[in-house]
């Protein structure tokens, strides 16, 4: 136990498991349940027998039980939405916008078609809002500011290429 490369592997162990899509879900999900798990199993355990507070927790400890395997039952889809979301929007951030809504529309094979919809709009929103700002440097470089700063203006907030215009034009009033 106190050896150096135990100690290695245990911190091996826990930053793969950082790191790991997988194992963060599974921990995620076993932390969510294993605190109130722990709680009522106090109870359950310290308590006289046929005591209410007992008597609940056992309850408690049963229904956590249940949820906590049925969870683990969804578990790999949540992952699979997880990584197919983060490779989206990766691909958004890249300015791919057509590989991630095809990559977004994987969702619809795991059930999660309200989430593929939204993702889709978020990503199609990004692209609509980087043509515009692409278009405005286009016209900047002609010569045509006034018509550069409406297109400019007319960038949707909390997009991307929002931020960038808004440097662009902080640029131009200077």
């Amino acid at each position: 136990m106190r050896s150096p490369f135990f100690r290695l592997g245990i911190a091996a162990a826990i930053i793969l498991m950082i790191f790991s899509l997988p194992a963060r879900e599974f921990l995620k999900l076993t932390f969510m349940f294993g605190m109130p798990f722990v709680v009522f199993l106090h109870f359950a355990v310290h308590k006289p027998k046929f005591s209410l507070i007992r008597i609940i927790s056992i309850i408690a400890l049963v229904g956590i039980t249940g949820g906590y395997i049925y969870m683990l039952t969804d578990l790999p889809e949540r992952i699979e939405t997880n990584r197919i979301v983060s490779e989206g929007a990766a691909l958004v951030a890249e300015g791919k916008y057509e590989e991630a809504i095809a990559r977004y529309q994987q969702l619809e094979k795991l059930d999660r078609s309200q989430k593929m919809h939204k993702k889709i709009v978020e990503a199609k929103r990004e692209q609509a809002a980087s043509n515009l700002l692409s278009e405005a440097r286009t016209l900047l470089q002609e010569g045509k500011q006034a018509v550069a700063i409406k297109k400019l203006n007319s960038i949707p907030d909390n997009t991307r290429a929002a931020r960038e215009a808004q440097h662009i034009l902080k640029d131009i009033r200077e």
